[in-house]
């Protein structure tokens, strides 16, 4: 009877252990039947099951990030990548603070911003807390950084007292320069030169105070010239 008793014991703590250890659970696929969001998860004692990661994949079976939880705050490293599978972004956000303590790579695995710098902050993250937009500091400078739902580059360029200043290029999803820009104090003042996803370009002018100025041309989608205008004629 006593040895039955120590099986029975024995079997319950065996059920409990397997109940309290952690397992993925596929919570949506991709059409081609490959997953695309998984969880962590553990059942507790009391039969709640707790959320301890969170794994999201593109639909070529290569992870696109790995979250970690502890409770409903973010605990641990978060890691992020592109869809070649090199690695986009890592930190250790903590419930109040998401912003600091990343690390932003393009996809030769460089840092972004590969000068020193004094300090780096992320202001703004996609509803699933992917990194969107990105400022690096040195020396008073501010250089931002906003990427696209696929991590690719968005735009970049100088910010002074939170407005876009100097020199920007801006880029399609397939990493093709769409614009370049020339900004004093968040208005358009300069050379502006627009292109089409190929390469090719679209228009070309110039503004003086955010109004367009002098000669604008604009060109064909084989690139020639079909229309010439002078902002400046009255």
């Amino acid at each position: 009877m006593k040895k039955l008793s120590i099986i029975i014991t024995l079997a319950a703590l065996l059920m409990t252990a397997c109940k309290e250890r952690p397992y993925d659970t596929v919570f949506s696929t991709w059409p081609n039947g490959a997953k695309k969001l998984v969880f962590t998860v553990v059942e507790k004692k009391d039969g709640t099951v707790e959320r301890l990661a969170e794994k999201m994949y593109y639909d070529n079976g290569k992870p696109m990030y790995e979250k970690h939880f502890d409770g409903d705050k973010p605990s641990g490293e978060w890691r992020f990548w592109y869809d070649n599978g090199k690695l986009f972004a890592m930190g250790t956000p903590t419930a109040d603070d998401m912003g600091k303590g990343w690390t932003i790579y393009n996809n030769s695995g460089e840092v972004y911003h590969s000068e020193a710098f004094d300090s780096m902050v992320v202001l703004q993250f996609t509803d699933d807390q992917r990194p969107l937009s990105v400022s690096y500091f040195k020396d008073g400078d501010e250089t931002r950084y906003q990427f696209n739902d696929n991590y690719t580059l968005n735009a970049k360029g100088k910010v002074k007292n939170g407005k876009k200043e100097g020199r920007w290029e801006f880029f399609y999803a397939n990493g093709q320069k769409m614009l370049e820009a020339t900004y004093i104090g968040g208005i358009e003042n300069g050379a502006y030169n627009s292109y089409r996803e190929n390469g090719v370009p679209y228009y070309r002018g110039f503004y003086i105070n955010g109004k367009r100025a002098n000669i604008w041309e604009v060109y064909d989608e084989e690139g020639n010239l079909v229309e010439r205008k002078d902002f400046d004629e009255h």
